[in-house]
């Protein structure tokens, strides 16, 4: 921000920083005590901490936690944490990338075996993101290596030369696939906006990966992949009617949403501004900066609840909002609206990350058992029946917030 700040924003800011490192600290602990261990690591913990050692592994809960402990290493090169990346990439490596096809598993047993050999876009797209984090943190050129090998399938297999955008699913060797969907909640489509914009963040993190590695044209190729991406969300995603992304699209992209989302919404919002300031080109960053406002703004509007928690979903049919506060949209609501802070200077959006985060203090964090809740306390009725680790929640949304914050806050000019 350019505008000098009052002693006592300065003060809020730095109050708050350091209660985020406190929970940065909580999170890492947690992690690296209760989950990680000789074996490699648990596949799922109950929401009350019971270990479930026979769980399968997941791709998206192992990338996410390879991801993690990368970008947690850069920003706070504790060596428990690099150590802990180490560990991440190796079983990936060994175990979850298909050497006879290419790309990466869905999921494994317990002891590493293939469970599930199908090629999910979306879990592809993770995998890139994870190695192309751990490359910045370790240099290791194996592990970029595969992050270009698998962003390459991506492109050979799952993007639409006809229609633009890129297709959900394949089976093992990248042909057809009869159910695509991404879980059973979710619709059939042939492209979603969640698998795009998971993309999105996975292109931005192999461009940054491969400017590291100071490979022009593995750059350049990256770069034309992101900006394509980013007209996809422009022309296909965005519904300027209504001020957000529509969730689920045909192959010729004919809306079959039945849902908004704010969680994406605001999540999208944060996501697509970074990829334009590490594509680093004006003439974009002002073409979608307006995008970005309106999914800031609609959310700030329409996706609060009365106290200060982020709400989740928005039912078409139902024409009512979904009141239960999930985890990982609380965290990347703190985000978004600390970068809609950022760009537009209006106190209104840091008092949104304050609530936010008060809410996540109070309702969100578990004091007990550790980590964060699934749902929040206020709305018990569905605690008992998520788990505190599994395939779908490592320590990524939250874990990724307080580190995007923190450096944020670090950025700020005084």
């Amino acid at each position: 921000m350019n505008n000098l700040m009052s002693e006592q924003l300065l003060s809020d800011i730095q109050r708050f920083k350091k209660e985020l490192l406190s929970e940065f600290s909580a999170i890492n602990n947690y992690w690296l005590s209760t989950v990680l261990n000789d074996q490699g690591f648990l596949g799922e913990i109950s929401a009350v901490g019971e270990a479930k050692a026979d769980a399968d592994k997941g791709i998206i809960l192992t990338t996410r936690m390879l991801w993690y402990f990368s970008e947690a290493a850069l920003y706070a090169p504790e060596p428990s944490l690099v150590a802990a990346a180490h560990k991440m990439y190796d079983f990936i490596a060994q175990h979850f990338i298909d050497q006879e096809h290419g790309g990466v598993f869905w999921s494994l047993d317990a002891n590493g075996d293939v469970v599930n050999g199908r090629k999910q876009t979306y879990a592809q797209a993770f995998a890139v993101y994870a190695l192309s984090a751990y490359y910045r943190l370790s240099r290791n050129m194996v592990a970029l290596t595969s992050a270009r090998s698998i962003y390459g399938f991506i492109e050979k297999h799952a993007y639409d030369s006809v229609h633009g955008g890129y297709f959900e699913a394949f089976d093992r060797d990248w042909g057809a696939l009869d159910d695509i969907r991404l879980s059973e909640k979710d619709l059939p489509s042939a492209k979603t906006m969640n698998t795009h914009l998971h993309m999105l963040e996975a292109f931005t993190g192999l461009l940054q990966a491969e400017r590291v590695a100071a490979n022009v044209a593995a750059a350049t190729n990256v770069e034309n992949s992101l900006k394509r991406l980013l007209e996809t969300y422009e022309n296909n995603f965005i519904d300027y009617s209504n001020g957000h992304l529509k969730m689920f699209l045909s192959r010729d992209w004919t809306d079959e949403s039945i849902e908004l989302s704010y969680g994406h919404d605001i999540e999208s919002s944060w996501l697509v501004w970074e990829a334009l300031e590490v594509l680093a080109v004006p003439a974009l960053t002002k073409r979608y900066q307006s995008q970005v406002e309106t999914l800031f703004s609609t959310c700030f509007k329409e996706g609060i609840a009365k106290d200060g928690s982020a709400l989740e979903v928005f039912d078409l049919e139902s024409g009512k909002a979904i009141h239960e506060r999930i985890w990982w949209v609380q965290a990347e609501a703190m985000v978004g609206y600390f970068n809609a802070w950022q760009m537009t200077a209006d106190d209104k959006y840091w008092q949104a990350v304050l609530a936010v985060w008060h809410f996540i203090k109070e309702q969100v964090i578990d004091s007990a058992h550790g980590e964060w809740h699934w749902v929040a306390q206020c709305d018990q009725q569905a605690q008992q029946s998520f788990y505190k680790v599994g395939f779908w929640k490592g320590p990524y949304h939250n874990g990724r917030s307080l580190i995007e914050l923190c450096r944020r806050i670090e950025s700020l000019k005084k």
